[in-house]
């Protein structure tokens, strides 16, 4: 309590200095987000601020470019079919990567999870004159950028007559690529259709040529269910920008969608070294999918689910992170590097293909 008015002989002038002591401070590290042309609609904005404010995280934006901050834009739909004719009017980028996720409702186990990693080449980055191929450099990065994640199984879908151009770049002799549990495919679509139409592709990342992004991307949102946007990473020496990955043609504006924030959200906070936030968000939701909440552009559970528009959602969420606790559901995404490659010996890749055998 100020007593100066009542005893003016006490001025600010007389007032004695205070000693402080020193010692260690807490400096805040501030999750450092970028933007350009449009302003992040407000609803985003809204949802962006209460999920920051639960997770006890500060955020600040910076104009683009800045090196250090990536473009935070998960209302901007991009489409899987821009990656065609040579992907005019996408942003720069070496590569991208799209992940289709959900973990079933505690009371339908039955119809499983599905955590599949989507990566393709920029159009840009892959070499001309070579049918469309990502050089050995991009390509040896979607690789690493998977295995990162502890995806042991992944697959390199292109056209029959790219997969042995592919093969022959000789990846199975570098040592340094990957564990020894981890399985690469290379693969015609031919052969790959079958088992993304079942609903039961067996990997666990997939790498498809720019021509093909649009085909995998659709079956994969059909047979899993996931047919809303997908959170969508640009990467060109680190992550780079951040939106949305959706079907039909063009750029998109799109309107809040929950489940799309949260997944944007914790993986551009894992990019940022801020690890145990991320790791919050993504199993507070986890809890909240377990008891059959959703959101139209997730489907239905029925009769198991209960559905709720994308603004309560998050309001619900606020509550699961507020109350802590651990998910029984894991996200590959969110994985720490080093735990994975710990004790592995890297041995070389095993190339598999029965398109190559012919």
């Amino acid at each position: 309590m100020d007593n100066s008015s009542d005893n003016p002989g006490l001025q600010a002038a007389d007032a004695v200095p205070v000693r402080r002591a020193s010692g260690l401070a807490l400096v805040s590290n501030p999750l450092r987000l970028a933007s350009e042309g449009e302003p992040m609609p407000q609803s985003w904005s809204a949802a962006l601020a209460d999920l920051a404010s639960f997770l006890g995280i500060d955020t600040a934006f910076v104009p683009a470019p800045d090196a250090a901050a990536p473009v935070f834009a998960p209302w901007e739909g991009r489409s899987a079919s821009a990656f065609q004719n040579g992907g005019d009017g996408l942003p720069e980028a070496q590569f991208v990567a799209s992940y289709c996720i959900d973990h079933a409702s505690s009371a339908a186990q039955h119809r499983g999870g599905v955590d599949v990693m989507l990566i393709s080449p920029h159009p840009a980055a892959c070499e001309p004159g070579e049918g469309g191929l990502p050089g050995i450099g991009t390509l040896r990065a979607m690789i690493r950028v998977a295995i990162a994640e502890g995806r042991e199984r992944i697959a390199v879908i292109g056209h029959a007559r790219q997969v042995s151009a592919i093969a022959a770049l000789r990846l199975g002799d570098d040592r340094s690529l990957c564990p020894d549990d981890t399985a690469l495919d290379i693969l015609a679509t031919e052969d790959a259709i079958p088992s993304l139409m079942a609903g039961s592709a067996p990997w666990d990342a997939i790498i498809a040529v720019p021509d093909l992004r649009s085909i995998v991307f659709t079956l994969l949102a059909e047979t899993s269910g996931v047919r809303g946007p997908w959170p969508m990473l640009w990467h060109n020496r680190g992550l780079r920008r951040v939106t949305c990955e959706v079907k039909g043609e063009g750029t998109v504006r799109l309107p809040l969608d929950a489940p799309a924030l949260i997944h944007a959200l914790a993986l551009t906070l894992k990019a940022a070294g801020k690890a145990d936030p991320a790791l919050r968000l993504h199993d507070s939701w986890a809890r909240l999918r377990a008891r059959g909440v959703t959101t139209a552009a997730r489907g239905s559970d029925a009769p198991y689910a209960t559905e709720v528009t994308d603004g309560q959602f998050i309001a619900l969420l606020q509550g699961e992170i507020a109350s802590g606790g651990r998910a029984a559901s894991t996200w590959r995404a969110l994985k720490n590097q080093s735990m994975i490659i710990s004790g592995s010996q890297m041995p070389r890749l095993r190339v598999i293909s029965s398109t190559i055998a012919n």
